[in-house]
């Protein structure tokens, strides 16, 4: 197989900018070798699967100036305001948040914290909140800027740091007052004005507070405006780079490996323009526009992509709006899988170079998503290799040796493990950090911004303690002061962004301020009279592991049932349509139809379906296919105008009884 692969590699190379990789993995030595690869090669055409990270880092872009990961400092937080954050239910790393909930339900009735969840969907985290508001679907961003509007009103607001550490503060008030009063917001949102008026009154007050933004489990794509609308309230609040407040994740002081060698084919890769449309400074870094990439291959806009390759992702299955990417894959040339399992996308691969699973290889743990304080780990092998299978990170690693020249010198060691050690060296030599030698440590608890000294006293020790325990982990950098936290052209937060004019963003006052902009849904509304909302649920995964068969007897009968899946309807809605619970049912949207049952209850909104995500798998073994059906295959896609990122939500479906 890899010889295979070196030969089309070698035919193709004066057509390097047709290598496309779609990696499942946004952090990690692995996905770095991936995007090397590719930079050696002279293909600009890296990507990754589209997830909630896209708005946030590209929304930190723009009002603080770096594209980071965001971190919460949950665990020290006294009131927690979520916009859709399934926060015990899949959102950022779940284990920790699990922990936290602990953390927020330990103390007494006046030590514990508040909870409010803000959805449309009544869901298990929405059970456990203090609060749920049921909100309109899409206006989350709507309510946040409505709470932002009485904060500003009423002076409630933290002065000094707004009027220190904020630019456009004025701009931001007026379009607060002008288009956000309790009672326009009320309207939108279907949240009563006395309710966004106490939540406002009662989120100033309280101290630290945080509002938490990501919906579902973070896997979709989001608008980057729905996010500025929430991190606006961190900002009010004074609650940015503070203890129980927001910051950006600091990276582990990993060394660098080698600069990438770069030929003349590789130099005018980097020239070349990406098939997503990303072309030049303006999103290079944040994000990418995946919905661009797969319309560009599916009109032939651009230039052909020859190859594709896929890394821990099954896009035929997982992407919302699957059936436009699979319409695009048939114009590509060569299909390359390293996937574990024979999933949708694998399927539809010319070559696969199977990869060990997560338990029989070597790896790196890089900080898990919302963590306010740096991390690093090893995934370690528990059993050998079962099958003939070798680690992506190895093959990398001989192909480009294979190839030679600058794409062979830009991959100077013998295997991955190597290049790993090589990059956990820079843990050493910072001389920061400890090894979590011991069990239940809390390293938020009084210690972030305080240097740790080393439990290790060399490279050789600090590999070994890595092996055998959990984790190196450093609070020192967890919370940057104001003063250094801000790298815009004001130096300063931005309500108002001089950094998207600054990367050649045009538009009206609005482009660069938070602000609520509807999505019009996909279908005509006579036609398709409901809304279909896809969620999803711990229980079932989401992502390039199927839901093994143990984990699918933990589903309710009202979820899945034999292979038939459910979706969630408001019992007046159902009286409606002549419904009753279990009765079988066809979704029909502007994408396709599917079948499923019917379960009722009050948590869905009326005239609202709700479908769970993770299900209707054709790939994998007879355990798994056919298990329910995949909510993806009838979603549509709404791509935002300014940024190009894609909502999820936006899609009207009909729905009639079989």
């Amino acid at each position: 197989a890899t010889e295979i692969l070196t030969l089309k590699l070698q035919g193709m190379r004066q057509k390097a900018r047709g290598l496309v990789c779609l990696s499942g993995k946004r952090q990690g030595t692995v996905p770095e070798l991936f995007a090397r690869f590719l930079r050696a090669y002279g293909s600009p055409n890296y990507l990754s699967m589209p997830a909630a990270a896209d708005a946030q880092s590209l929304g930190l872009l723009f009002s603080q100036g770096q594209s980071e990961s965001i971190g919460y400092d949950l665990e020290n937080a006294k009131m927690v305001l979520s916009f859709g954050s399934s926060y015990i239910e899949g959102w950022g790393a779940p284990s920790r948040m699990m922990r936290a909930f602990g953390v927020w339900r330990g103390g007494s009735n006046n030590g514990r914290a508040k909870i409010v969840q803000v959805a449309t969907r009544g869901s298990l985290s929405a059970s456990k909140a203090d609060e749920w508001v049921a909100v309109a679907p899409g206006t989350e961003a709507a309510l946040a800027l409505g709470i932002a509007q009485v904060m500003v009103r009423e002076g409630r607001y933290d002065r000094g740091f707004v009027n220190q550490y904020t630019h456009g503060f004025d701009e931001f008030s007026r379009l607060l007052r002008r288009s956000y009063t309790p009672d326009k917001v009320a309207a939108i949102t279907e949240v009563p004005k006395e309710r966004i008026v106490a939540l406002a009154r009662e989120f100033a007050r309280t101290k630290p507070a945080v509002a938490l933004s990501g919906w579902g489990q973070g896997r979709m794509q989001g608008s980057m405006y729905d996010f500025l609308a929430v991190q606006s309230l961190n900002a009010l609040a004074g609650s940015l780079h503070k203890p129980g407040g927001v910051t950006r994740t600091p990276q582990p002081p990993l060394a660098s490996w080698p600069a990438v060698v770069l030929d003349a084919i590789s130099l005018e890769g980097e020239k070349e323009p990406r098939l997503d449309g990303t072309s030049g400074s303006q999103y290079s870094k944040p994000t990418q526009l995946f919905y661009n990439f797969v319309n560009n291959l599916r009109e032939g806009n651009l230039y052909p992509a020859q190859m594709m390759w896929l890394y821990e992702a099954n896009p035929a299955h997982d992407l919302a709006d699957v059936k436009p990417f699979i319409e695009a894959l048939s114009k590509i040339e060569t299909i390359v899988s390293f996937s574990s399992f024979m999933d949708e996308t694998t399927q539809l691969a010319d070559l696969v170079l199977p990869g060990p699973t997560y338990l029989e290889r070597l790896e790196d743990a890089p900080t898990p998503p919302g963590l306010q304080y740096a991390v690093f780990g090893l995934s370690q092998p528990v059993l050998s290799p079962r099958f003939e299978t070798r680690h992506p990170g190895d093959v990398l690693i001989q192909l480009a040796k294979s190839l030679g020249g600058g794409v062979a010198s830009s991959f100077p060691w013998s295997d991955y493990e190597t290049a790993l050690k090589e990059r956990v060296k820079g843990l050493a030599e910072a001389g920061s950090g400890q090894v979590a030698d011991e069990p239940g440590s809390e390293p938020w608890k009084n210690g972030q911004g305080r240097n740790l000294a080393p439990n290790y006293d060399s490279f050789d020790d600090l590999w070994e303690k890595l092996s055998e325990h959990t984790c190196w982990y450093d609070t020192s950098r967890a919370m940057p002061s104001w003063n250094s936290a801000f790298t815009t052209p004001s130096r300063k937060f931005e309500f108002y962004s001089q950094k998207m004019r600054q990367l050649g963003i045009r538009g009206n006052d609005l482009t660069y301020l938070p602000h609520f902009k509807a999505v019009e849904p996909a279908g005509e509304p006579n036609e398709y009279p409901l809304l279909l909302m896809p969620y999803e649920t711990l229980i079932i995964s989401n992502g390039p592991v199927a839901n093994p068969p143990f984990m699918n007897k933990l589903l309710f009968d009202f979820q899945l049932k034999g292979n038939d899946s459910f979706v969630e309807i408001n019992p007046k809605t159902a009286a409606d349509l002549g419904l009753k619970e279990g009765d079988g049912v066809v979704l029909e949207t502007e994408r396709g139809s599917l079948q499923a049952r019917v379960h009722l209850t009050g948590a869905a909104r009326p005239d609202v379906v709700f479908i769970p995500t993770g299900l209707g798998h054709s790939g994998f073994d007879s355990f798994i296919k056919g298990k329910g059906v995949n909510a993806n295959e009838i979603l549509v896609a709404q791509t935002d105008e300014v940024t190009g990122l894609a909502s999820w939500w936006g899609t009207r479906v009909k729905i009639s009884k079989i």
